[in-house]
C-alpha cells in the first residue's frame, strides 16, 4: 500500500492549526495556552470522525451526485450527532479536571457550543476540499489540453510520415496499371484517411462509425502494400448508432501490428483485429504474431505510451488496457466505456 504523504501532511497541519486557533481562543477561559491542547487534542479527535464522514462518504455520496436534499439532512444529523457526542465527551473528561466546565457541557448550551464548533471546522474543512478539486480539475484540464496537442502531433508524425506516404501511393500506383477500377477506390480510401487524420484529430470526440471507417481504410491500404504476405482477420460486431469515441485510439495498436510484420520480410503474418460493441462498452482487440528475439522499435513503444496516457487523460477509470507479448503473439485488449450522444 503506498501512502501520499503530501496530503497526509497536509491534515496534520490542518489539525494543528485548529488546535492553535482554539487554543488561543480558550485562554480567556484558561490560565494558559498549554492548559487548552488537552480539551482541543479531545475535540479534535471527536470532530474529525464528523469531518472525514462528510469528506469522503457525504460529499461524494451524495452532494456531487446531486442528492442535495438528502446530503442537507444527513449533514444536519451528523451536527447533531456531533455535538451529542462531543458534549458527552467533555462531560466526562472534565468531571475531575473542573467540574463547572462539565456541567456546562452536559447542558443544552454545552451541546450548541460543541455542534456550533463543528460547524465551524465542518465548514473550513469542505471550504479547503473544494479549492483543492477545483485547483485539480484545473491542472487536469490543462494537462488534457497540452497532452491532446502533443499527442494530435505524435499521430501525425507516427501516421504520417513521408515513408507511409510513399508506400501508399506506390500501392496505388502499381494498382493502375493491374486493376483501375480498384486503384480508383484505393486512391478515395487513401483520400478519406488522409482527411480523418488531418481534421478529425482536432475533434474531442467523432463518432464510432467514421473512427471505424478510418480504421478499415487504414488495414485495406496496408493489406494492399503487404499482399500475400499478411494474413488479416479484421470485423467489428454490434451497434455503432449514437456511440462517440475520441479519434484515432486504436490506430497506434494496428500499425503497431503491421510495423511487426515489416520486421519478418520472409515470414508469414497473421493479424487478428476485433472491434466488439456492447450497449454502453467496447472491447478491442489487436493480435499478432511477433518473433521472440524481435528487438523493440522505439517508435512503437512512444506510440503505445501516448495512448496509454490519452486514455488516463480522457477515460479515466472508464478503461481497462492490457498489453502482452507471449509466446511469439503480441495482444493488445482494450474495454472502454463510450460516450453517448
Amino acid at each position: 500500500m503506498t501512502f501520499n504523504w503530501k496530503y497526509i501532511l497536509m491534515h496534520l497541519v490542518f489539525w494543528v492549526l485548529y488546535i492553535i486557533l482554539w487554543g488561543v481562543r480558550d485562554m480567556v477561559y484558561a490560565p494558559s495556552f498549554l492548559d487548552t491542547i488537552d480539551g482541543n487534542l479531545i475535540g479534535s479527535a471527536v470532530y474529525a470522525v464528523g469531518v472525514y464522514l462528510n469528506l469522503y462518504a457525504l460529499i461524494p455520496g451524495l452532494l456531487l451526485k446531486r442528492k442535495r436534499w438528502l446530503y442537507v439532512v444527513s449533514l444536519a444529523s451528523v451536527v447533531i450527532l456531533m455535538g451529542v457526542i462531543s458534549s458527552l465527551v467533555f462531560t466526562e473528561y472534565y468531571k475531575d479536571v473542573h467540574l463547572p466546565t462539565s456541567e456546562f457541557f452536559a447542558s443544552i448550551k454545552g451541546v450548541v457550543t460543541t455542534a456550533s464548533d463543528f460547524l465551524v471546522v465542518y465548514g473550513l474543512s469542505t471550504c479547503l476540499y473544494f479549492i483543492n478539486e477545483w485547483y485539480h480539475k484545473e491542472r487536469k484540464i490543462k494537462e488534457l489540453e497540452t497532452q491532446t496537442l502533443k499527442a494530435e502531433l505524435d499521430l501525425l508524425k507516427g501516421q504520417m510520415n513521408p515513408h507511409f506516404l510513399f508506400n501508399a501511393l506506390n500501392s496505388i500506383h502499381v494498382l493502375i496499371r493491374k486493376d483501375t477500377v480498384k486503384a480508383q477506390e484505393t486512391l478515395e480510401r487513401f483520400s478519406n484517411l488522409l482527411s480523418h487524420q488531418l481534421y478529425d484529430t482536432n475533434k474531442s470526440k467523432i463518432s464510432l462509425d467514421q473512427e471505424i471507417q478510418n480504421l478499415n481504410n487504414f488495414i485495406l491500404l496496408q493489406k494492399i502494400r503487404h499482399e500475400d504476405h499478411v494474413e488479416v482477420d479484421w470485423k467489428y460486431l454490434g451497434d455503432l448508432e449514437g456511440k462517440f469515441i475520441s479519434p484515432m485510439l486504436f490506430l497506434n495498436f494496428v500499425e503497431n501490428a503491421f510495423k511487426h510484420s515489416d520486421s519478418k520480410d520472409d515470414e508469414h503474418v497473421k493479424i487478428e483485429i476485433l472491434i466488439n460493441i456492447n450497449k454502453s462498452s467496447l472491447e478491442f482487440s489487436c493480435v499478432n504474431t511477433v518473433g521472440n528475439n524481435e528487438s523493440n522499435d522505439k517508435n512503437i513503444g512512444l506510440g503505445i505510451a501516448n495512448v496509454r496516457r490519452r486514455l488516463d487523460l480522457i477515460y479515466p477509470n472508464k478503461h481497462e488496457l492490457v498489453i502482452e507479448k507471449k509466446d511469439g503473439m503480441f495482444s493488445v485488449n482494450l474495454v472502454l466505456q463510450l460516450d453517448e450522444d
